[in-house]
C-alpha cells in the first residue's frame, strides 16, 4: 500500500512539473514581439495625418509587420476631394483589427461600426480598409441608418478620400424618417 501511494505520488509530481503546453490553436501562433496596452495610433504620410485612433491592446510581431489589437478606434480625417466645409473625420470600431504594416491593410471585425460627419451609421460584421487608397470595403452585408434613411446591402465600398459609399449586390432603402 504504500509503494502504490508512493508512485501516485510520484506521478502527480512529475505531472504538476511537466511543462505546460499551449492550448489547442495557439501552438501555431507565434508570441508577439510587443504589447501595448492602451495605444494610440497615428499613421502619416509625409507631414499629412492619414488615420489616428486607440486600441486597447496591441500585439506586434517585427517578422511580417503584423498588428493584432482590441477594442479599436480609428479617426479617418476628410481627405482632399471632400465636400466643402465637411471638416469632421470618419470613425471606425472594430472590437479586433488585424492587419499588416507591410501591406498598409487592416481587417476589422467582429461587428464593426462606421459613423460619418454627416450622421451616417453603418453597422457590417467585416471592414478590409486599404491605406494606400484610403478605401474600406465589406462583403458580408452592411446596414445603414442616417438622418431620414435607412439601407441594407450585400456589399460596400467607402472612400475616404471623399467620404463616399458604393453599395453593390441586392440593395433595399427605406427613405422619410428611418425607424427600427
Amino acid at each position: 500500500m504504500p509503494r502504490l501511494l508512493a508512485l501516485s505520488f510520484l506521478g502527480l509530481l512529475a505531472t504538476a512539473c511537466a511543462p505546460r503546453r499551449p492550448a489547442p490553436g495557439a501552438a501555431n501562433e507565434p508570441r508577439p514581439d510587443v504589447v501595448l496596452e492602451g495605444a494610440h495610433l497615428r499613421s502619416y504620410e509625409g507631414d499629412t495625418l492619414q488615420v489616428s485612433g486607440t486600441a486597447s491592446r496591441v500585439n506586434y510581431r517585427r517578422a511580417g509587420g503584423e498588428v493584432q489589437a482590441t477594442e479599436v478606434v480609428v479617426r479617418l480625417p476628410p481627405g482632399k476631394g471632400s465636400p466643402e466645409g465637411s471638416g469632421a473625420d470618419t470613425l471606425i470600431t472594430a472590437p479586433n483589427m488585424d492587419g499588416s504594416l507591410a501591406s498598409k491593410r487592416w481587417v476589422g471585425s467582429g461587428g464593426v461600426v462606421v459613423r460619418t460627419a454627416e450622421g451616417l451609421v453603418a453597422n457590417t460584421p467585416r471592414l478590409t480598409y486599404d491605406s494606400d487608397a484610403r478605401r474600406a470595403h465589406g462583403d458580408e452585408g452592411v446596414t445603414m441608418k442616417g438622418p431620414d434613411y435607412q439601407m441594407r446591402a450585400d456589399r460596400f465600398t467607402l472612400s475616404s478620400a471623399d467620404q463616399t459609399f458604393t453599395f453593390e449586390g441586392t440593395v433595399q432603402a427605406v427613405l422619410g424618417g428611418a425607424t427600427e
